[in-house]
């Protein structure tokens, strides 16, 4: 499940989209609508606590200190953190490691990967870049497996797999893509790649990069964006089993595609479509329902600013990190009514208490989902 511009750019390169080796109605955000109760403190509030796991919400967090620690070419480091069920929010880790992950359904582990300390400036290779599993209630991490430039870290809904977007070489020497790969679990065999994709009518190179993984809730197929040399951007679907592919959503070359994910009836996805601000520097960015079995899209929201996942299994919530302060973090939550229409009902800061200034990268696993 999962910003607005991502605090940590992709990464990308030029190959055509093939083998890895190593696998409607709209809403105003930010106020209450005419007739509607007030806005609650609580965002979370809704979510269940899955057993004895600590945690009901993972997110990307940013502070003072790793701005100080900013990668070379890149981003304010962060740290990952956890959402309890009260609301309140702990360190899930502490060394500014600027982590790209995703928590199993069951929230029992988070599986991780750290970006290098310092970005390549010459190299011809990507770094090696390790995947963690982390223990939310120990704080305990084991190495999974080593890929190149690993960019995105998404658990199968059942465990048994890892969805990676990992870094595949071409000619010439420096180029190349990310591309998804598939990782058995536990990491006993080499990762097997996704088939390339079905003819889409186009010539030469197609795949820049591919990012914003997320499953199908049975775990048969799996959704990603892709960039395409002109700077367009398509939403894919791929067969985990064949890795048959078709292209369900397009973008061009001023929409930028920051947020997916899959509903938990499996039956559209949620996308946020990314546009240049107004001349009054308000946000234009909107967020789409896509049918899964047409491709048909509607608008829910309009001028939302960061990430957005559904928050509860009927798919009637959405929740979003809200990067709009300066200071701060907030974390948004939407109810759809009997019309369809998404209403705001909650809106708190995240983190305020440990130094959080902004915020990306928001995970709910699936057990939490009421």
């Amino acid at each position: 499940m999962r910003s607005t511009s991502r605090a940590q750019p992709a990464r990308t390169g030029v190959l055509l989209f093939g083998i890895a080796v190593v696998l409607t109605a709209c809403a105003a955000t930010g106020a209450d609508a005419p007739g509607t109760s007030p806005v609650d403190r609580t965002p979370f509030a809704g979510l269940a606590q899955c057993g004895d796991q600590p945690f009901v919400a993972v997110f990307r967090g940013f502070t003072a200190e790793g701005a100080l620690v900013e990668q070379l070419g890149s981003s304010p480091s962060s740290d990952i953190y956890g959402v309890r069920p009260d609301g309140s929010v702990a360190p899930v880790t502490t060394d500014l490691g600027s982590y790209e992950f995703g928590i199993a359904a069951d929230a029992a582990t988070v599986y991780a990967s750290p970006a290098p300390a310092v970005a390549p400036t010459a190299a011809l290779t990507p770094p090696t870049d390790p995947v963690l599993a982390i223990a939310p209630a120990t704080g305990e991490q084991t190495l999974v497996l080593e890929a190149a430039d690993v960019g995105a870290v998404a658990p199968a809904p059942d465990g048994s797999r890892l969805a990676l977007t990992v870094f595949s070489a071409a000619e010439p020497p420096g180029t190349g893509a990310e591309l998804p790969v598939l990782v058995d679990l536990p990491a006993a065999s080499a990762a097997r790649s996704l088939a390339p994709t079905a003819a889409t009518g186009r010539t030469g190179p197609v795949a820049v990069a591919t990012r914003e993984l997320t499953w199908s809730p049975d775990g048969r197929q799996l959704a990603f964006v892709t960039t395409m040399p002109d700077a367009s951007q398509e939403i894919r679907i791929a067969d985990a089993s064949t890795g048959e592919t078709t292209t369900r959503h397009r973008s061009d070359a001023t929409i930028a595609l920051l947020s997916l994910d899959w509903s938990p009836d499996g039956t559209t996805l949620l996308a946020v479509e990314g546009r240049a601000p107004t001349d009054a520097g308000l946000s234009r960015d909107r967020a789409v329902e896509i049918d899964v079995a047409s491709g048909r899209s509607s608008v829910v929201l309009r001028g939302v600013r960061g990430d957005l996942v559904y928050s509860a299994a009927d798919g009637s919530r959405l929740t979003m990190l809200d990067n709009s302060s300066e200071s701060s973090a907030v974390a948004r939550t939407w109810s759809r009514g009997p019309g369809g229409r998404f209403v705001e009902i909650s809106s708190s800061e995240i983190g305020s208490d440990l130094g959080v200034t902004s915020a990306d990268r928001l995970d709910i696993p699936r057990c939490a989902l009421p």
